[in-house]
């Protein structure tokens, strides 16, 4: 078989391996039915592997580090004595096949009937996301909110983020953690389907990814997108100096990525800061009020300029809104 294609079906379902094996074989590709399958207990990938008829688990680490390193193109592969045996050129291995596969694979249950999802989804979970919490003390925060009536929303406490479907959801409401989102929006389903305490999205591709749902309530963020108060506009020249300033913002993870805006005396201060460094760059605006700063992700902060560079400032808040879509976020009132 091609090894590039076993490498891609490979590499779709790699997000879904533990770090460590708390349970037996979530640090293994399972083949089975024709398709690789991972499971880590949060969510379970699976994706179709032509020509490759096998049925077992095998260690997930050394499997990939293989393909990377072979230099021929075709492989074969053969079963034989409990291992799986690779020859590729004058390259030969054998790696262990765990014939039984004991995944608990059940728990994820059965895949309800295939919906379209909306136009707009990924779009809107994508920006959803950046607002969620990574603080587990109020793990609903950690969540992307998706309603029946189509409304998408992601907050941290600080910062909301509304959007709203031209439609309504083809399934039930359900609450995504954002590590499950990210993956979404990586794999670019364009169906979804519901399960017993999970949410299934497939590929044109055929990959399947099934999702752990939250089960809470999530809180009423309508009544805070409410924000009367004096308009301001940002300077077209910011969304450079955001690309400069993300050098420094990088963290652990994108999402917790984040630039420092400061408005006073007709200017407008953005900082970032790292391990490697900090950065800090004005330019001048139209804004003699009081002096303010808030924090934003910065790719979040560039996609909004794209649509607006124009915003509402009241006493505690700043929003910006553009089609189907809010965004509020809390200031710091700086003294005088």
């Amino acid at each position: 078989m091609k090894k590039q294609d076993l490498l891609t079906a490979l590499e779709t379902v790699k997000p879904g391996l533990a770090a460590k094996e708390m349970i037996e074989q979530s640090t293994s590709f399972a083949f089975m039915n024709g398709r690789v399958v991972t499971y880590n207990d949060e969510i379970s990938l699976s994706h179709p592997v032509e020509d490759l008829e096998i049925e077992g688990a095998i260690q997930a680490d050394e499997l990939y580090k293989l393909l990377n390193k072979l230099k021929e193109d075709e492989i074969e592969v053969e079963i034989k004595g409990g291992e799986l045996l690779l020859k590729s050129g004058k390259t030969k291995a054998g790696l262990t096949l765990q014939q039984e596969i004991t995944l608990p694979l059940e728990e994820i249950g059965e895949t309800g009937k295939w919906k379209t999802l909306p136009e707009g989804f990924l779009n809107h979970i994508r920006f959803a996301m950046t607002c969620c919490s990574r603080d587990m003390s109020r793990p609903v925060l950690t969540c992307v909110h998706v309603s029946k009536e189509g409304v998408i929303e992601g907050s941290d406490g600080f910062r909301i983020t509304r959007c709203q479907l031209e439609k309504e959801m083809p399934i039930k409401t359900f609450l995504l953690p954002v590590s499950a989102a990210i993956q979404v929006v990586r794999l670019e389903p364009t169906k979804i389907a519901t399960g017993d305490g999970w949410i299934h999205f497939q590929t044109t591709e055929g990959t399947v990814l099934s999702c752990r749902v939250f089960e809470d309530d999530y809180p009423d963020t309508k009544k805070f997108m409410e924000v009367e108060g004096v308009e301001i506009v940002l300077p077209k020249t910011i969304e450079d100096i955001l690309d400069r300033a993300a050098i420094f913002a990088k963290r652990d993870h994108f999402l917790d990525e984040s630039v420092t805006l400061t408005i006073e005396d007709k200017k407008v201060l953005v900082e970032s800061k790292s391990d490697a460094g900090w950065f800090k760059e004005s330019v001048r605006m139209r804004y003699d009020d009081s002096p303010i700063t808030f924090s934003i992700t910065p790719y979040l902060l560039r996609d909004i300029l794209k649509e607006t560079s124009t915003c509402v400032l009241c006493e505690d808040r700043l929003k910006f809104e553009g089609a189907g879509w809010e965004h509020i976020t809390t200031l710091r009132r700086n003294a005088e």
